[in-house]
């Protein structure tokens, strides 16, 4: 089968959604499938690349040197043309919110092609009324948002049941869209890769660490990751566990460091630094570092970061928002808590303080975790593939 999946960004910026599309399409291609992937040309990147068995097809935008903002926006204009030529030899084309979904539906149409959306998550207007910081976020993106969910797609894949209802509550047709949960890289995330001794190259010996590794921007979307909430459970932790320290892995520290200074932080928070945060083979080794790995986001439509710390065997701790429901099973294999500060901070220090309980969320973590194979996504994608073809 020919399938063509179209972002608006791609390599060398890597995301989730992009590490989704690169985890599913490689699966496809081991598979005896042929990928090819419909994306933005940003900065110092060919316009064809066979990545990993995938064959990316760039398309220029405007502003390429600032493809956050405003490039990666005019994606859905400069893709339309290539991108009918392209799903012409295609059997199947899936959409990716949320810049190259909401006027992707006219590629596969005007090829005449089936057509898929997929919907990592969408925030809804209420939720885009907290987290949204200017008028245009608070306004348009949920009208975007409402325009993917009414979309003429022949079908939508979700990642989640938490991602499934931000469409249903749309109005999009529920007899329309299939829960496909991610699957896990378990070469690089797993108990018995070896680790890169993070705790003694960053002075950290004999301290509890819990962390967190993602985007640290507090703009747009990343605003739903509550950082600036997590900092703030930092001072509920030290008063319990007087050596705890919460570390950074990621980009965009520059954001967190001022708050981190108002709230005279500086004793309590590490970054490990701009050269960790781009490699995202250095997480499995983040992840081994740490005693608990804690995600307080307020809005998610899978969370790798969690699923991939459980198949490390790190014991996880997240708000009962989202797909995190998905990804911990409360007591089991990680702790649920609410949003308040010091609510993510009662999870924290549960485990920081019980070894008995901190060691049993390993065992089951890594039990647990291994229900989410890409192989296993992989084989659902198809078989929603194939019927759409059938059709």
């Amino acid at each position: 089968m020919k399938i063509l999946i179209g972002t608006d960004i791609g390599p060398p910026y890597i995301g989730g959604g992009e590490e989704y599309v690169i985890n599913l399409g490689r699966t496809l291609v081991k598979m005896g499938h042929e990928v090819h992937w419909l994306t933005s040309k940003i900065l110092n990147t060919k316009e064809l690349e066979n990545y990993e068995g995938i064959k990316i097809h760039r398309v220029k935008i405007p502003f390429k040197n600032r493809y956050h903002f405003p490039g990666r926006q005019f994606f859905f204009a400069t893709s339309i043309v290539p991108g009918v030529r392209l799903a012409k030899q295609m059997d199947v084309v899936q959409m990716n919110t949320l810049v190259a979904a909401p006027f992707g539906w006219l590629i596969p149409k005007l090829a005449r092609k089936p057509s898929v959306m997929f919907a990592h998550e969408l925030f809804g207007p209420d939720l885009w009324q907290k987290i949204g910081q200017n008028l245009f976020e608070q306004t348009i993106y949920p009208v975007m948002e409402s325009i993917m969910a009414h979309t003429p797609y022949d079908h939508y894949i979700c990642p989640s049941n938490y991602s499934k209802k931000t469409l249903i509550n749309y109005g999009s047709d529920s007899k329309k869209i299939t829960v496909i949960p991610h699957g896990l890289n378990f070469k690089l995330f797993n108990p018995k890769k070896d680790r890169i001794n993070f705790r003694k190259k960053f002075h950290l010996e004999g301290c509890k660490i819990f962390g967190y590794a993602g985007r640290l921007k507090l703009k747009k979307t990343t605003q739903s990751k509550n950082l600036q909430g997590l900092l703030e459970s930092v001072l509920h932790v030290v008063k319990q566990v007087p050596n705890a320290k919460l570390v950074f892995q990621g980009l965009g520290y520059e954001d967190l460091e001022p708050l981190v200074r108002k709230m005279n932080l500086q004793d309590y928070v590490v970054w490990l630094g701009e050269k960790y945060g781009k490699d995202f083979s250095f997480n499995s080794h983040f992840y081994k570092m740490c005693d608990v790995v804690v995600c307080a986001a307020v809005s998610e439509g899978f969370d790798f970061m969690l699923a991939n710390a459980s198949a490390c065997g790190t014991p996880v701790v997240a708000t009962n928002c989202g797909a995190h429901p998905d990804r911990i099973i409360n007591g089991r294999n990680g702790l649920l808590t609410g949003t308040r500060p010091e609510e993510i901070a009662e999870g924290i220090v549960k485990i920081l303080k019980n070894d008995r309980l901190a060691k049993r969320f390993v065992k089951e973590g890594v039990k647990y975790s291994k229900q989410f194979t890409w192989k296993k996504s992989a084989e659902k994608h198809l078989e929603v593939y194939e019927i759409l073809v059938k059709k």
